[in-house]
């Protein structure tokens, strides 16, 4: 036997595997455009949100510093929600502008551009755990 006559077979082999889990693999890939899909959503919702809970801080705690019966623990508190808001929509920004690439990986099987999101969704994934271990400090 020659080896191209066991690579031939070894591919033939791999190829009957993959036609075999065909639509395994292609549920597998349907979900995780559905599940990006809803990432991005949630995050526009979020931000919407966020930026309305930040407006409203950014109202609000001049008027507290300034009111003398505003206990100083309330000045903070608000403070640091509206610290918290920033980092939250430093995140968003980077997931706006990571989730769209892994969704067109995704839907075009493009394996070069999945490739090149994998650590930026991995740095995302750091930056928002981070986020609740310090809201969890609080």
């Amino acid at each position: 036997m020659h080896f191209s006559d066991k690579m031939t077979e070894s591919l033939q082999n791999i190829n009957r595997v993959i036609i075999d889990n065909r639509s395994t693999l292609d549920s597998i890939q349907d979900m995780a455009v559905e599940l990006t899909r809803a990432v991005q959503t949630l995050e526009q919702a979020a931000v919407k949100y966020i930026r309305m809970v930040d407006g409203v801080l950014e109202q609000l705690i001049p008027i507290m510093k300034s009111i003398p019966l505003v206990p100083k623990g309330v000045v903070v508190m608000a403070t640091n929600i509206e610290a918290t808001t920033t980092k939250f929509l430093a995140a968003c920004d980077m997931a706006e502008r990571v989730l769209p690439g892994v969704e067109a990986g995704l839907t075009t099987a493009d394996m070069t551009k999945l490739k090149a999101s994998t650590g930026d969704v991995q740095k995302l994934t750091i930056t928002l755990q981070s986020l609740l271990a310090g809201m969890d400090k609080k």
